[in-house]
């Protein structure tokens, strides 16, 4: 039996040996083995992955963001932002642009790239994630805007400030892109800068039904370009503008519902869109105008969606009419819901008073043995002393029943939390209630202090004790709360009060038959 090519190395299986290992006792020819799978596991800790251990805990990295807007709507975005209704309408940037038109005719009419960024895709507010880099953006336009927009690039010289501390880099050394209109010789000329918004607004049209895939600021340019196809116009859009709900607040970014108040460059435009494609269409456009191109997607899109144009000046009135049709729908609404105002003549009220005294009005709730509680036995009081309590408050409400005919105890339970200015008074009968409701009505007071059992007449910046018996669904869902036993209890009360008993007799012959009753003795042993 030959030996085997290879020394056996026993395994080692306490915890320390596995951390020192048995280098010692391998032969050189298996060291250099040893030293491959290091090595490897030095490879893999320069780039880090999920271990073995951390198998479905380790966060996977997100892709980069997607780009919100390809080449060609980010071109269409800044060319938008540097219209004629852009620096007629932004005040900051044609100033900027009439200083730059006042330099060298190198620099002449150029703009920072990011300046115009800003405004191009500000009100879209688009996260930092999502906002395009400037190469993306002059590439963009050098494939899409080249007619209309001209892009250089500034290189930066070297740093001086590490040499010179007062120095101060110059325009022409800082780096970036600035991009100018080609027409910037004629710009200080354009009429377009003396515009009102008058005429601004008989540029403007409202295009509704416009398609889905269309719903967003440089969908609608692409769209309406796209049935502009034919135009000689190089910038045929100038705005676009999407109206908000009613209920959008000022820094919601209005989103488009298929339809947009869209700005062109001249009236024939304007009425190019409203021939071919007005408000009430009966059958298909007529394709006898050259601009209009016949075939592509975008007119069979608008066909399919029932794409229609009306003039702002129009759209602004029925919109009126819509705001004034929608107030008087809430305001017919609002007087449904209120009861109605009937005056009847003086006949018709001479009649309803023979009728009423003819037929009484039937009595109100009258409480009887099978009543689930007693009825008008109820009476919330407000605007009392925060530190007053039960006994002070009792003393306070029998002063009602000192000058009447009924039972000065009168109050059967009061129902009051410490530190509240409010509270429940549970009285033996109805009459009770209506006494002590009159006296505090008509001999208004207050409690000077907690303590304060017979009140003061109030000064004019305080709030007198309002009492009013409580009826009806309240008084309902009050006595549900309390138990049955005492339910039942105050409903013999106020039956016997009604048939001419005064309560206290009932407390007394109560009390008398509990303390007759003979004790039973108790059995001891």
């Amino acid at each position: 039996m030959t030996s085997p090519s290879f020394a056996f190395v026993p395994r080692n299986i306490s915890k320390g040996g596995k951390q020192q290992g048995t280098c010692a006792q391998v032969s050189s020819s298996e060291s250099s083995h040893s030293l491959k799978p290091t090595a490897a596991i030095e490879r893999k800790s320069a780039y880090p992955g999920p271990s073995g251990s951390d198998k479905g805990k380790q966060k996977v990295s997100e892709p980069p963001a997607k780009p919100v807007y390809n080449e060609k709507d980010i071109s269409i975005l800044v060319v938008l932002a540097f219209s004629d209704y852009a620096l007629w309408l932004d005040s900051d940037l044609r100033r900027k642009t009439e200083e730059s038109l006042q330099g060298e005719e190198q620099d002449a009419g150029f703009l920072p790239l990011s300046y115009l960024m800003r405004r191009a895709f500000g009100r879209e507010n688009l996260g930092q994630d999502y906002m395009p880099t400037e190469a993306n953006v002059v590439k963009a336009i050098r494939a899409y805007a080249g007619d209309v927009l001209e892009v250089r690039m500034l290189v930066s010289a070297p740093s001086a400030s590490g040499w010179y501390l007062s120095w101060k880099p110059e325009r022409g050394s800082v780096g970036g892109y600035e991009v100018r209109r080609k027409d910037w010789t004629t710009l200080l000329d354009n009429a377009t800068r003396e515009f009102t918004r008058n005429q601004w607004d008989d540029r403007t049209i409202y295009m509704e039904n416009i398609p889905a895939q269309y719903h967003t600021i440089p969908g609608i340019i692409r769209f309406a370009q796209g049935l502009l196809s034919h135009s000689s116009c190089l910038v045929p859009i100038q705005n676009v503008t999407l109206p908000p709900h009613h209920l959008d607040k000022a820094e919601d970014r209005p989103k488009c519902k298929g339809f947009a108040l869209v700005t062109l460059s001249n009236a024939e435009l304007c009425q190019m869109f409203l021939e071919s494609w007005p408000w009430t269409r009966l059958f298909q456009p007529e394709s006898d105008d050259f601009d209009l191109a016949e075939g592509n997607l975008e007119t069979k899109e608008a066909l399919k969606f029932g794409f229609r144009t009306l003039p702002k000046a129009r759209w602004d009135k029925l919109n009126e009419e819509y705001l004034a049709y929608r107030q008087k729908l809430i305001s017919e609404l609002a007087d449904a819901n209120e009861p109605p105002d009937i005056s009847p003549d003086s006949d018709v009220r001479d009649v309803i008073d023979d009728v009423l005294e003819d037929n009484p009005a039937p009595p109100r709730n009258v409480t009887t043995m099978y009543s689930p509680y007693p009825f008008g036995c109820l009476v919330f009081a407000r605007n009392l002393h925060l530190e007053t309590n039960k006994t002070t408050l009792r003393a306070l409400f029998c002063t009602a029943f000192e000058s009447s005919l009924v039972d000065p105890a009168g109050i059967d339970y009061v129902d009051f939390n410490k530190g509240m200015d409010s509270c429940y008074l549970r009285l033996a009968s109805p009459e009770h209630g209506r006494v002590l409701v009159d006296r505090f009505s008509s001999h208004p007071v207050v409690q000077s202090h907690g303590l304060d059992d017979i009140g003061k007449t109030p000064e004019a910046s305080q709030k007198a004790i309002v009492t009013e018996i409580i009826e009806g669904k309240k008084e309902e869902v009050y006595w549900e709360k309390v138990p049955e036993k005492v339910r039942r209890q105050a409903v013999e009360k106020a039956v016997k009060a009604l048939n001419g008993n005064q309560s206290s007799s009932v407390h007394t012959a109560h009390e008398h038959s509990e303390e007759s009753r003979p004790r039973k003795k108790r059995n001891r042993g």
